[in-house]
Formats: structure tokens, C-alpha cells, sequence
């Protein structure tokens, strides 16, 4: 079935009402499936609308869905028809990404008051990949900066990045991004305008447009290149999950319960010890906890994990049992190397930030390069 991109506001309307009449069908309880579907050898690929919206997150969201009054704009039509181009292949990818953290995050979503489109964002921003980082340092989910991640409590070391820890690292984003909402009135386009290029830009580009009298709208504005498609690609994909089942997208079954769970510890843990006493392997561990970046949780904490849900009653079992024989941390050996590495300084980076990237610190760098003040130049190569 071919996506249809509706040119008038009567087609528009009708395209609303009858997405309205599926969803109150579906809410009722009938077990309705849209005819049409593709055909796929696994049950985790199912259209949402057939899921009572208590068992389905995409449900869940879609029917409280509110930024759709600008999905006209041609910006927004550009990146409806390239995401759903090959029957939205990538879209689908990204919502099996998504699996193990979008009930999390719009449970936080919730308790915020915020808008459920924003559990959407993290697909503009890391495509749902934790591990994700910018070649300007920044990480998570959320594509936190440094700066940003301290400015909200995000601990960052050799053993830990708040940044990529999903709960905290979302709590952080939303808080940035309430606080940019209220600085424009409201404006969620300019708050997530904001978010990506900063408000002095945004700020600047407004005063710029009152100078010359013009609107001082997101659409209106002159940002940088990468702000002027942030937000279209981020209200394409609200139209495209909102309209998914209409338009044959069969985004990854997410059901409406907590993946994962948080487990208090009472010391740290070696990773592969805490998954064998989970039941789990060692790559899904690391999947639900991205903030560790050693082989054991923080010396000095955060002292808990995320465990699958349903794996919860098994690890405490097992976990107590380990307390009474304790397996000690072992020191993590790492093979010697002859092998000298580098770094190309790119535009935006800092000696902090690649003092970070490589889990290392500025004196050392300055040391190693003969640096004599925290100056760098792009283009220019770094012994690390």
C-alpha cells in the first residue's frame, strides 16, 4: 500500500477522522487487524492498532499525539517521503532499537507532564543507540554534551557515563528541554530548535527577524543547516508512527511494561558476574546498562543495575547466595601495546572532550604532545 501525503486540509481532516475512528474501535476491546499487511516470520512485528492500548507503548503514545499541525509543511513532506521510502525499513530498524527503553521513557514522559512525541526524539538524536557518540563528544540516547551532563548531575569517568544511563540521562533531557520550552513561551518547535543549535541561536536568529520585521516562528527563521532539518525530521516521524498503520509501517511490538528493572546492589559488581547470576548474556546486560564503560559497576556507585524484568526474582536469588561467598573485583588487565594512538582535532573539539572520548585526561595529552596551554587547532593530530 502505497503512503498517500494528503495536499489539502479536507483530505487532511479525513485522513484524522477516520485514524480516530480505528483507534476508538480498538480501544473497545475488539482485536482488530488491518488487512493489507505485510507478511513476517516473527511475532515481535504486529500493527499497534491491534493491541488494546494497555498492552501496546505505541498505542499508548499515538493516541495523545498533539504536534500535528504542521505536517503540510514541506520540510516535514521531505523527510515523510525518506523515511518511508522501502516501506520505512530504517523506521522499523529504529523502533526495534527503541525496544528495550520507550516504555521507560515515556513512563518518565508521563510523571513530567511532557508530550509523548519527545520519546521520539532519541531517534533524530542516536537512532535509540546508547552507545552513540558525536565527533563533538556528545553521548546517549539524548546526544547529552559534556557540559550539559554536569550541568545536571551526570557523574562521567573511566567507570561510568550518566549520559548513556537511560533514566537518568532521560530525566536530564527533559529537563533541558523544559527549561528551553519555558524560556519560548511554549514554543515547542523553538524549544527543540534550541535543543539541538542552542538558544543564544535561537535568541539571535529571532532578534534578527524582529529587526527586519518578520515572524519570528521556527519556519521563519534563518538557523544553522542541521537545526533547519532537525525538527521536520522529528514531526515526520510523528506522523509516520502516529499514521503507521495506514500507511503499511509494522513498527516492533513494544509491550506496555517495564522491560527492565533496577536492582539495588550492596557493593560493585563485575559485569559478566552480574549477568551469570542474572541469567542473561553478558551482550544484553550491557544493552540495559550502557553507562558502565569498565568491567564492573563504580567503585564508589552508583551501586545498582538494570535487570530484565523477568529475570529479577531469578538475579536476587542468585545475588544473596553471592553475598555469602563474595567474588572479589578483579583488577582489569589490559594488554600491552606498542601500538601509538591518535586524534585528528575536528571542529568543536576541546581537550576535555577528547580527554574523555579516550578515557584519559588533559594534563596527560598536553604532556604527551608538549602542549603548553589548552589551545588546539582543527586538523591538527594529538598523540593520545
Amino acid at each position: 500500500m502505497h503512503m498517500q501525503i494528503y495536499s489539502s486540509k479536507f483530505r487532511t481532516l479525513i485522513s484524522w477522522v477516520m485514524i480516530v475512528t480505528l483507534t476508538a474501535t480498538a480501544c473497545s476491546g475488539c482485536d482488530m487487524r488491518l488487512t493489507n499487511r505485510h507478511t513476517h516470520s516473527s511475532n515481535q512485528v504486529v500493527s499497534f492498532l491491534s493491541q488494546p492500548e494497555a498492552k501496546c507503548v505505541w498505542r499508548r503514545m499515538a493516541t495523545s499525539f498533539k504536534m500535528h499541525s504542521h505536517y503540510n509543511n514541506p520540510r516535514v513532506q521531505t523527510y515523510i517521503k525518506r523515511y518511508s521510502a522501502e516501506n520505512a525499513h530504517h523506521l522499523v530498524k529504529y523502533s526495534k532499537q527503541a525496544s528495550p527503553y520507550l516504555y521507560h521513557i515515556v513512563d518518565i514522559l508521563e510523571e513530567q507532564g511532557m508530550p509523548h512525541e519527545l520519546a521520539l526524539l532519541p531517534i533524530v538524536e542516536s537512532e535509540y543507540k546508547p552507545s552513540a557518540t558525536s565527533h563533538v563528544g556528545a553521548a546517549g540516547l539524548w546526544q547529552l554534551a559534556p557540559a550539559v551532563g554536569r550541568m545536571y548531575g551526570l557523574k562521567h569517568d573511566h567507570w561510568y557515563d550518566g549520559r548513556r544511563d537511560v533514566e537518568l540521562a532521560t530525566r536530564a533531557a527533559l529537563s533541558h528541554l523544559k527549561v528551553y520550552h519555558d524560556k519560548f513561551n511554549g514554543d515547542w518547535l523553538l524549544a527543540l530548535a534550541a535543543y539541538n543549535a542552542g538558544d543564544g541561536r535561537v535568541r539571535a536568529a529571532i532578534k534578527t527577524n524582529q529587526r527586519a520585521g518578520k515572524p519570528t516562528d521556527y519556519w521563519s527563521l534563518s538557523l544553522p543547516k542541521e537545526t533547519q532539518h532537525f525538527v521536520p525530521k522529528f514531526l515526520a516521524l510523528v506522523y509516520l508512527v502516529q499514521n503507521a498503520p495506514d500507511l503499511n509501517i509494522e513498527l516492533a511490538h513494544i509491550p506496555n511494561q517495564p522491560h527492565f528493572t533496577k536492582v539495588d546492589l550492596v557493593s560493585p559488581i563485575e559485569i559478566d558476574h552480574a549477568a551469570e547470576l542474572a541469567g542473561i548474556e553478558v551482550k544484553e546486560f550491557k544493552q540495559l546498562n550502557p553507562a558502565l564503560r569498565a568491567h564492573a559497576t563504580h567503585p564508589h556507585g552508583p551501586h545498582h543495575i538494570n535487570i530484565p524484568a523477568k529475570n529479577v526474582a531469578l538475579f536476587k536469588r542468585n545475588y544473596q547466595v553471592a553475598l555469602k561467598n563474595p567474588k572479589p573485583i578483579a583488577p582489569k588487565v589490559v594488554p600491552s601495546s606498542n601500538v601509538q594512538k591518535y586524534h585528528t582535532v575536528a571542529k568543536g573539539d576541546t581537550l576535555n572532550l577528547i580527554a574523555s572520548r579516550y578515557s584519559t585526561t588533559v594534563k596527560s595529552i598536553k604532556a604527551k604532545n608538549s602542549l603548553k596551554s589548552d589551545i588546539i587547532r582543527s586538523g591538527q593530530k594529538l598523540a593520545i
